[in-house]
């Protein structure tokens, strides 16, 4: 597996893009917390000053300077590191009281290094490693004051950066591992498609994708692409049959036009008339010209390239003609039309007259063609509930069940000798037509016999 396509994948793109923008709400989340952090620990350690410093300023103000220098030197014994310096400055800047050895330049709150008598801190102090906030003020010709290290607000937004750092790094990490593991997974199972497109490439149209239970976008798009193979498929084998039975339909024609002229050759070499040789030989090729455009004018159809306009179309009048001729052809072969329709009102559907009239005359002609003497063929046209049906049935032999899906295709038989009148794309045109019109049509028994429905939207239900 490349694993460049792996981490080009849409999986791990899309994790990556993720990890970005977590790094960056992070970094934000990280400056504001420490922003918060730092601001909060700095107003709780002002108030602890700034409470200190006041107790300090009223017991000088109480007592006096002996007592609050006695009170300084007591609070810094216990704090040898220097944690909370305090010292008291007479006007002179000279040291009374406390742990601050020399007395800063400025006054009021302040923030910076300061120079304790306690040496660890001194040095470290010197070294710029410690920063104290203080606050600085007079009480009466002396100057107090009062501070605290900043060492350990430093050291909590330490903890929380270096905490945001690894929790950052973890996450990230483990978002990068998830999303090379996704995209791998779905380069895989692309790659297993790529396999079997290259091998129906090849011919071997029975091949299918793999479909997972995940269901993803993958899995789905591999049922979608599977439900076109299995298209392609009845196509493929749709086309074969067709190819076959153009070749046995016209087979037959073109050997009987050959022979044709090879008789008429022979009148001619003789001094007699060729005509009535030429004229069957002219029948077989119109013929043979009819099943072409018939062909055609299906493939143009099923294509929606026929440049038709629909309208509005009455179907009943439309039925009144065709019926009325197809009543004259039934008594020829001995057999009985019989037509019905509702009285009066007109039942209009949108569509194309002189498609279906073709996709009428189609039915008629198949029910009086394919049934014998004595066959009963019903025309029938009603509405129901927004529907306009039209039903044509006949007596004949009927369509097997199973086979009645299937003589839908073009050039399919139920005559495999194909020795019977035809070219097998009466039906055929019929469902052409009917899809056309966005129309429904089935087969069915008619005991005996078959019937066959076609059911229009009305124009006035659309």
């Amino acid at each position: 597996m490349d694993r460049g396509n792996v981490l080009s994948g849409a999986a791990f793109t899309a994790v990556l893009m993720s990890a970005v923008a977590f790094v960056v709400v992070l970094i934000t989340v990280g400056v504001l917390s420490h922003g918060y952090v730092a601001r909060t620990m700095k107003d709780e350690m002002r108030a602890d000053i700034d409470t200190r410093w006041n107790l300090f300023a009223a017991d000088y103000r109480d007592e006096g300077v002996a007592p609050l220098t006695e009170l300084i030197e007591s609070a810094i014994k216990p704090d040898g590191q220097g944690q909370h310096p305090i010292g008291l400055f007479d006007s002179a800047g000279t040291r009374v009281a406390g742990n601050v050895r020399s007395l800063p330049g400025l006054s009021g709150w302040q923030e910076g290094s300061l120079d304790l008598i306690t040496h660890a801190t001194q040095r470290e102090a010197k070294e710029g490693k410690v920063g104290f906030l203080y606050r600085s003020g007079a009480l009466d010709g002396h100057i107090l004051i009062v501070g605290q290290r900043m060492d350990g607000m430093y050291r909590s937004n330490r903890a929380v950066f270096r905490t945001l750092a690894a929790t950052g790094f973890v996450v990230v990490l483990t978002m990068l591992a998830t999303g090379y593991l996704l995209s791998r997974k779905s380069q895989a199972k692309l790659e297993r498609m790529e396999e079997i497109l290259a091998r129906v490439s090849k011919g071997d149209v029975n091949m299918r994708m793999m479909v997972s239970p995940e269901n993803d976008q993958i899995d789905r798009v591999a049922a979608r692409m599977n439900t076109q193979l299995d298209t392609l498929a009845r196509l493929m084998v749709s086309t074969r049959a067709t190819v076959a039975a153009v070749a046995h339909d016209l087979r037959s024609p073109l050997a009987r036009a050959y022979l044709g002229l090879g008789r008429a050759l022979d009148r001619i070499e003789a001094g007699d008339d060729p005509r009535a040789e030429v004229e069957d030989t002219q029948a077989e090729l119109e013929r043979m010209t009819g099943i072409f455009d018939t062909y055609l004018r299906l493939s143009r159809i099923e294509a929606g390239a026929d440049g038709v306009t629909f309208d509005r179309v009455d179907l009943a009048p439309l039925l009144d003609d065709l019926a009325e001729t197809y009543q004259m052809v039934a008594e020829d072969a001995a057999q009985t039309l019989v037509y019905e329709r509702p009285g009066e009102g007109r039942l209009e559907i949108t569509g194309d007259a002189a498609m279906l009239q073709q996709m009428v005359v189609n039915l008629l002609q198949n029910a009086v063609t394919h049934g014998s003497q004595g066959n009963r063929i019903l025309l029938r046209l009603n509405r129901e509930a927004g529907q306009i049906r039209m039903t044509v049935a006949d007596t004949g032999p009927g369509i097997p069940a199973a086979a009645r899906e299937a003589v839908f295709e073009p050039f399919r038989r139920l005559d495999a000798s194909r020795t019977r009148a035809g070219s097998g794309l009466g039906l055929a045109l019929v469902r052409a037509i009917v899809e056309r019109h966005g129309a429904r049509i089935s087969l069915s028994d008619n005991a005996p016999g078959l019937r066959v429905v076609v059911e229009f939207a009305a124009a006035d239900a659309l």
